[in-house]
């Protein structure tokens, strides 16, 4: 008994010495990946990355060094590309960063509704996008299942408050699902004052359409979207919302930022657009933003949640 006993440590740290060596190997072959700009299989490490770590200093931040176009595909991802991305992420679309230094926390909420055949393109392109910018992400999509008309901006709500229920997301970035970024150098994440990331889109030659613009896709930080109280509720049916958002916030003493044009340029996925809302005008005199931004929106936002199922891509919130 007293061998055996006496064997037993020097059995238990051979065998944390065997297991941190091989960890130690495991490290250096992500980040050579990464150094490659490739994806590494995050479910077949054998030990897990507290996120409470992510902000040592053995991670380095490899955003500044971003630079120039990547391919934009228009076709879903094959089965083993699929296979690829889905062995690079957590379930549920989540993704954690090795060899960045404290990334910033991003919820891309989506809102979606009857955009099948564009979702897996979308999907194809933004994973292996986001992987390059080294950012703790996960994508959230918020799907409407009712026979109402389209709500983007309850959708939008329901997203940041859905989302908050799995991490403290410090920046969320409302993303429409036909729209693919081109440049890596167009930064999700979220600066000091919200950004507006769509600026130079294919469909309109790549020029900027006006400084008032604010939709497709839009970037804010938790408390600037908590200040503005969200979107407004009343939207029901295409187009209105990113208008009435650009007041709220104007009328909070926050100004909205952009990228160039040569940097903040996206493709859009070919598809029947949506039939634009005939009173979208007159909803927005009604709601507008700059009165009624502390009575409608996140405050007032009324919904039922039927499911929240994690696909190996995605978090769907229907």
């Amino acid at each position: 008994m007293q061998k055996k006993s006496q064997c037993f440590p020097i059995i238990l740290c051979l065998a944390i010495l065997l297991l941190y060596f091989h960890n130690m190997s495991l490290l250096r072959t992500m980040k050579e990946l990464q150094k490659n700009f490739k994806v590494f299989p995050l479910r077949n490490l054998i030990f897990s990355l507290n996120l409470s770590e992510l902000n040592k200093s053995y991670c380095k931040n490899i955003s500044k060094s971003l630079n120039g176009t990547v391919e934009i595909k228009h076709q879903a991802p094959s089965f083993s590309e699929r296979k690829a991305l889905a062995d690079s992420v957590f379930v549920g679309g989540e993704y954690v960063p090795v060899g960045c230094d404290n990334p910033d926390h991003v919820a891309i909420i989506v809102p979606f509704r009857d955009r099948a055949e564009q979702l897996p393109v979308f999907l194809g392109h933004i994973h292996p996008f986001l992987m390059l910018q080294s950012i703790h992400y996960r994508i959230y999509l918020v799907d409407q299942q009712d026979n109402n008309e389209f709500n983007r901006a309850a959708l939008m709500n329901v997203g940041f408050k859905e989302s908050l229920k799995d991490f403290n997301w410090t920046c969320f970035i409302f993303h429409d699902v036909d729209t693919l970024p081109e440049d890596v150098r167009n930064l999700y994440s979220c600066p000091d004052q919200p950004r507006h990331m769509a600026v130079a889109l294919d469909k309109w030659n790549y020029k900027p359409i006006g400084q008032a613009h604010f939709g497709g896709i839009v970037a804010l930080r938790r408390e600037h979207f908590q200040k503005i109280n969200g979107l407004s509720n009343q939207f029901w049916g295409w187009g209105g919302e990113d208008d009435d958002m650009y007041k709220r916030v104007l009328a909070k003493g926050m100004k909205v930022t952009r990228y160039s044009a040569e940097i903040a340029r996206y493709t859009t996925i070919k598809h029947n657009q949506a039939k634009m809302n005939p009173d979208r005008m007159k909803i927005l005199k009604q709601v507008d933003g700059s009165f009624r931004s502390d009575s409608d929106g996140l405050s007032n936002l009324a919904y039922k949640l039927i499911s929240c199922d994690l696909d190996d891509l995605y978090t769907n919130v229907t």
